[in-house]
């Protein structure tokens, strides 16, 4: 991959011939392993979320081992707990091996009982209880991580992280769960959480990144605030002069870039995340965004079916590429992905029916496909649960535009403008829109964004 080195002073860029994912087809054929939630172990259930993200940060890193492929969270995790054995578990999943265990706190000690099974024979084929202090965290997981590798007869690569405050680090998991609500209020709740694992840990380079990346979607869709856009620029610059072997953190700087408009410099730090981890789901998917506001679409085709291969419960953007097969007249293919992601987003909403993005993306697919009743009911039902956010307002125009009724689809554009959104080039150039750009309307709207973009200060 080429990686066009940015222009933005002082901050470390970093060249390495990367590699990208295996396509689907060929990572089936590779062994698989499930790793399975960690246990709670304390009764009140007060450290599952630390529980499972440790689990989540091992599958992670495991995931990123050549030669083996993994289970994704969303898969894995609805298997856990005390009614599943490993070798059950396992077997449902069709899994060569599993990697389970349990978490306890004493004190200032964590202990963790891990274990490795391999599901057709049930032999044990790793074992180990590790007891270790709160800042030991990383360490201990990436011992765990090369263990498991060695197990199965592979090599982990690991690159060493620094200790952080395990406080910090329950903050940052909680950050990370508000984030990806993909709305005003779970950006606010994320934005606290980052912020106060920083008051913790300033030092915490994924928490910085985690901040910037809050900043940068409350700037491009919430409010066109300069503090926002200064903060999302400060925050992903402290979190690569931390750490400039993160990849979260200069996937973190692409999304600040492209916030600013920077769009070369955007594009060579979102190249640069993919070289250093190529599994990183984060630098596809929001590198594809990129792309599709700068009308680079089949670019956003290519970094939203890698997001996709990356993640295959991932609902986002296998039903986001669905948009940009039909802009192209690819209309076979935008049927293939939006059926996939319709099925993503009835099997996200058994399990989460409050989830709104899905009810909403769910809701386009279902127009699209022609299933017009349906999918409006969907789309009233998302409104209600949060009618004044700006990037469920702008789905909802997208819906309406499909469905035929460029006059509801226009009222809602602007109540998403109103509200907040005022990224232009989303309405340029994305297809569910193309019937509205004959309308009056559509163009007055983009001439008021226009003269909003030029009234701001240049960054």
């Amino acid at each position: 991959m080429a990686l066009r080195m940015g222009k933005a002073p002082g901050i470390p860029m970093v060249k390495i011939h990367g590699r990208k994912p295996l396509p689907p087809a060929a990572r089936r054929a590779l062994p698989a392993l499930a790793v399975l939630p960690f246990l709670d172990l304390r009764e009140t259930g007060q450290d599952r979320h630390l529980a499972e993200g440790i689990a989540e940060e091992v599958l992670q890193a495991l995931n990123q081992v050549e030669g083996l492929r993994v289970f994704s969270r969303t898969t894995t995790f609805p298997l856990g707990g005390p009614d599943f054995s490993l070798v059950e578990a396992g077997r449902r999943l069709k899994a060569d091996a599993v990697l389970g265990g349990s978490l306890r706190k004493e004190g200032g000690l964590l202990i963790l009982r891990t274990e490795l099974i391999d599901v057709r024979s049930t032999r044990l084929l790793w074992f180990k209880i590790y007891e270790f202090e709160r800042r030991q965290l990383f360490p201990t997981l990436e011992d765990i991580i090369r263990r498991v590798a060695s197990a199965l007869e592979l090599e982990a690569r690991v690159m060493p992280r620094r200790s952080v405050d395990l406080e910090a680090y329950e903050c940052y998991l909680r950050g990370r769960t508000h984030f990806y609500w993909y709305n005003r209020r779970g950006m606010a709740l994320a934005g606290q959480m980052f912020k106060q694992a920083l008051d913790i840990d300033p030092g915490f380079a994924s928490a910085w990144a985690g901040l910037a990346n809050c900043a940068a979607y409350a700037y491009i869709y919430l409010e066109r605030a300069e503090s926002q856009r200064e903060l999302a620029e400060e925050a992903s610059r402290k979190a690569l002069e931390l750490d400039p072997t993160l990849a979260e953190a200069h996937a973190s700087r692409g999304v600040a870039l492209s916030a600013a408009g920077l769009a070369e410099e955007a594009e060579s730090a979102f190249e640069a995340a993919l070289c250093l981890d190529p599994n990183l789901y984060e630098a596809a998917y929001f590198y594809a965004r990129h792309c599709l506001a700068a009308g680079k679409q089949e670019r956003a085709i290519e970094y939203f079916e890698w997001a996709a291969a990356l993640r295959p419960e991932d609902f986002q953007a296998v039903l986001l590429v669905a948009q940009v097969y039909h802009s192209l007249g690819l209309e076979d293919e935008a049927e293939r992905a939006r059926r996939q992601g319709l099925a993503l987003v009835e099997r996200r909403l058994e399990q989460v029916p409050g989830d709104v993005r899905a009810r909403y993306l769910g809701a386009n697919a279902l127009v699209a496909l022609g299933e017009r009743e349906k999918g409006l009911a969907w789309a009233q039902m998302a409104r209600r649960m949060d009618p004044e956010d700006p990037m469920l307002l702008y789905n909802l125009g997208c819906i309406h535009a499909l469905a035929g009724d460029p006059g509801e689809a226009l009222v809602c554009l602007r109540l998403a403008v109103t509200a907040g959104l005022t990224q232009k080039e989303w309405l340029l150039h994305d297809g569910d829109l193309d019937s509205l750009r004959a309308e009056a309307g559509f163009r007055s709207l983009i001439a008021a964004l226009e003269e909003q973009q030029v009234a701001r200060p240049d960054p």
